[in-house]
């Protein structure tokens, strides 16, 4: 069987390689697409999707980025295609839902209309709005509506700071998205899913930084369902909300109301850091998958 693996870059980036690796360890023929060169075709005989002259031909496919992209024309474009080729074979994950949780408020308001629970949130085109919020909350995290790895992340105290970030970024069309700051207890938690399982947890630990993304410091070590039951519960639910089927949902507990909350659910996910504290190996799991889903 040929799988593919979808990205935006020109090379394969290192998860899109080693999905590659573990195609071809499974015994399948790995191809790489890359999302800027996909067109398709609506004609008399069907739906063609090319990768510039060459008809794309493949049993699955597992997407891992659609680039950042600054025209949404080029944004829907890349999805319109993607599903023309979801709506043919085997796409992982889908190319609209995986839209849905590449967008911070998108997601997290699906996961609280079904019941989940996710941090007091704002979005916002409004500076005064963001003003109000950041008096009436008093510490917040700006956080890029679109973004990963923690970049960009920063801590709001000042009510005038928050009018200036969000004017900014308004007079260049851009939202604001502010997230109420939870007391975690110097760490919060990754968990991976791929299909219907939790393949491995993890609680993200930095003693320098507010911040627990591993790509900003942080540690990773192994949390077991025995450990934390409602950790892992938490993100199969939000997985299935979503209609993904792999992905990292982010957790954390807040001290201040002895509860947790999904912070994020992140569709194209790394794994370096939860491989390095759990010892499990995400590439072989969700190739596994894909396998399984092809031979239904």
């Amino acid at each position: 069987m040929r799988i593919a693996v979808v990205d935006y870059k020109k090379e394969p980036r290192k998860g899109s390689l080693e999905l590659m690796e573990s195609i071809s360890r499974h015994g399948h023929e790995p191809v790489y697409l890359k999302t800027p060169m996909l067109d398709a075709v609506l004609t008399p005989g069907g739906i063609k999707v090319y990768q510039s002259t060459e008809e794309v031909s493949v049993n699955a496919a597992i997407l891992r980025g659609i680039g950042f992209i600054t025209s949404l024309e080029t944004l829907m474009k890349r999805i319109g295609v993607l599903e023309a080729l979801a709506s043919q074979i085997p796409v992982i994950n889908d190319p609209s839902k995986s839209l849905i949780a590449r967008d911070k408020w998108r997601c997290l308001l699906h996961l609280y209309l079904k019941g989940l629970p996710v941090p007091e949130t704002l979005v916002t085109e409004n500076p005064f709005t963001a003003m109000r919020y950041v008096k009436d909350k008093h510490i917040v995290v700006y956080k890029p509506l679109m973004g990963s790895l923690g970049l960009g992340s920063t801590l709001v105290q000042d009510p005038d700071l928050a009018f200036n970030v969000t004017r900014g970024l308004m007079n260049i069309g851009l939202p604001s998205y502010y997230q109420v700051y939870l007391e975690k207890p110097g760490y919060d938690y990754r968990v991976f899913v791929v299909g219907e399982e939790v393949i491995g947890a993890m609680k993200r630990v930095n003693p320098y930084s507010w911040k627990t993304n591993v790509a900003q410091g942080a540690g990773g070590v192994p949390v077991s369902e025995k450990e934390e039951p409602e950790v892992y519960e938490l993100g199969l639910k939000a997985v299935k909300i979503l209609g993904l089927e792999y992905a990292g949902v982010d957790i954390a507990y807040d001290q201040g109301t002895e509860r947790y909350y999904i912070l994020e659910v992140n569709a194209f996910p790394q794994w370096e850091g939860l491989r390095s504290a759990t010892g499990v190996n995400p590439p072989d799991y969700i190739v596994k998958y894909v396998i399984g889903k092809i031979k239904k």
